[in-house]
């Protein structure tokens, strides 16, 4: 019913957020939300289910609307199935074809061949027909497998390209070494970040080994992860586009979802979150919250106004020819970044100062004080007496510590900063009612 092929991954990247990640909206409420066609949104929500298992989806009811989302077990599920989104690419038939016989061709030959070469070998052999394929065509597909593939390697001579088969690079590994490698990335494929290279490169192994190497029985299902955050992983497409602007040094737009009073807002009421580009963009640094599993770029615009911009967020990357100076922004990003605990950039003259107090038991909690200075690298540790501490800490945004501080209750309060105690108390106060422990 529906083609094998993903041709455009932004529209897939935008349906697996709203539907099945983040937003969890029915048809319908995608429909009013992106203002695209219910046709158009249930069409790409059945490909998707195509391409993740249907043990990982889950159907929840909301009145007459379904509602899609995502599931997993980490005891039971170690491989991230988002990244099966992005196994199939836009080949027709007769590209396919073409891949198949051009290498065909060159290994027969078992010597260097040339594009007249190979033209005249496959259509002398019926495999080539120059009404339905030109020359450039398969000048084109040859240079794909050399720089794209990486299957083919090219010579020039006396300005004549000349085509072989890519050497043999795990030629010289044996068979018990190529499980111990293929074991390796199995390990690295889920905590090595960005990840799907690492799925793209098992993959490429397993292959090897079954089809080259005749190993049967190839397994790789040896780890478990904890707290593995999977919904990254759509999000490296873009990554790569940003890492490579910043290393070539190439100024970027971005076509951004933004939430209402962002900095990216358009003057749109009725759809807060439509998709729009921004500006010029200075791509400096790429942040990655490892807890919460988000990625973050920091960029400047024209006005060297620094932009924090959630990669969740965004729908497609341009890079444009225009190009900048990375050492222009050093201190500027120091200025604005020093001080941030996450991802908040610096909007007051100073940053704020945050003072708390940790009671401990001196003999068995001990530890506890050292993992607090790891994570808040930049906090004054003061010891007031045996057990109790204070901790000074200067932070862009207070608010962002609240998790953070969450996560020691019962040993870390609020000294100062009035407005993240009122904050914190209202959530545990929130909570409490939550749970019928308060009325």
């Amino acid at each position: 019913m529906f083609s094998d092929f993903i041709k455009h991954y932004n529209i897939i990247r935008d349906i697996l957020r709203d539907c099945f990640l983040y937003g969890c909206y029915s048809r319908d409420g995608l429909e009013s939300k992106r203002k695209v066609s219910s046709r158009k949104v249930s069409y790409e929500m059945r490909r998707i289910q195509q391409y993740v298992e249907e043990k990982y989806i889950r159907v929840d009811k909301d009145g007459r609307f379904k509602l899609l989302n995502l599931t997993y077990d980490f005891m039971r599920h170690s491989d991230n199935f988002l990244v099966s989104t992005y196994m199939t690419k836009s080949f027709t038939r007769t590209d396919l074809i073409t891949y198949f016989f051009i290498l065909l061709y060159i290994q027969s030959q078992n010597r260097p061949c040339s594009l007249s070469e190979i033209e005249d070998g496959l259509a002398q052999g019926g495999h080539l027909s120059f009404d339905r394929i030109s020359s450039k065509t398969i000048e084109r597909k040859l240079a794909e497998m050399c720089t794209s593939f990486g299957v083919l390697t090219c010579k020039t001579v006396k300005r004549t390209k000349y085509y072989s088969i890519a050497p043999d690079i795990l030629k010289t590994l044996d068979n018990n070494e190529l499980r111990e490698l293929f074991t390796a990335v199995g390990l690295f494929k889920n905590i090595v970040f960005p990840v799907v290279a690492g799925y793209f490169c098992e993959q490429t192994l397993r292959d090897y080994m079954r089809f080259e190497k005749n190993i049967d029985g190839i397994d790789n299902h040896y780890f478990n992860y904890r707290h593995v955050q999977f919904h990254p992983a759509i999000e490296e497409q873009v990554l790569w586009e940003i890492l490579k602007a910043i290393h070539e040094r190439h100024k970027i737009k971005i076509f951004y979802h933004s939430p209402k009073n962002s900095d990216f807002q358009r003057k749109d009421t009725n759809n807060a979150c439509e998709q729009h580009s921004s500006k010029a963009l200075i791509p400096y640094k790429i942040r990655y919250d490892v807890r919460h599993g988000r990625f973050y770029l920091v960029s400047f615009n024209s006005n060297k106004n620094c932009i924090i911009s959630r990669l969740d967020r965004i729908g497609n990357v341009e890079v444009l020819e225009d190009t900048f100076q990375r050492e222009d922004y050093d201190e500027l990003y120091d200025q604005q970044m020093r001080c941030s605990w996450s991802s908040l950039v610096l909007k007051r003259k100073e940053p704020e100062k945050v003072k708390l107090e940790v009671v401990i038991d001196e003999e068995t909690e001990g530890y506890i004080i050292e993992k607090i200075l790891y994570e808040a690298p930049n906090g004054v540790l003061d010891k007031i007496e045996d057990g109790r501490y204070h901790i000074t800490i200067e932070v862009n945004d207070s608010g962002e510590l609240i998790p953070w501080i969450r996560g020691y209750a019962g040993y870390m309060r609020v000294l100062e900063s009035k407005e993240l105690s009122e904050m914190i108390l209202n959530d545990w106060k929130e909570m409490l009612l939550s749970y019928g422990v308060v009325q």
